[in-house]
């Protein structure tokens, strides 16, 4: 069976809605030759691996439930304190 990849889907996103087990992310790495931390295309297909937990992807699936927890472009430039200056925005007393 494949999954197709949707919008700040990862490999662990696909694991537990596919499989029911975060785990499953390992065997989705080596059965679709990515590593687990590889930026998915949308739309690229998946093959998915064996169910590991059947209640939690029943749940998935009955729900319709497709997680997608990748940050946008926008939420990874966040500042920091390394983004500010000292006495510009960042005020030492």
């Amino acid at each position: 069976m494949k999954s197709t990849v949707l919008d700040r889907q990862s490999l662990f996103d696909i694991a537990i809605q596919e499989s029911g087990s975060t785990s499953a992310a390992f065997d989705l790495a080596l059965e679709n030759d990515l590593s687990l931390t590889d930026n998915l295309e949308v739309g690229e297909p998946v093959v998915a691996v064996e169910t590991q937990n059947k209640p939690v992807s029943d749940y998935y699936n009955s729900k319709r439930l497709k997680p997608a927890t990748g940050m946008t472009d926008e939420q990874t430039h966040i500042g920091g304190i390394n983004f500010m200056g000292i006495e510009i925005d960042f005020i030492v007393s």
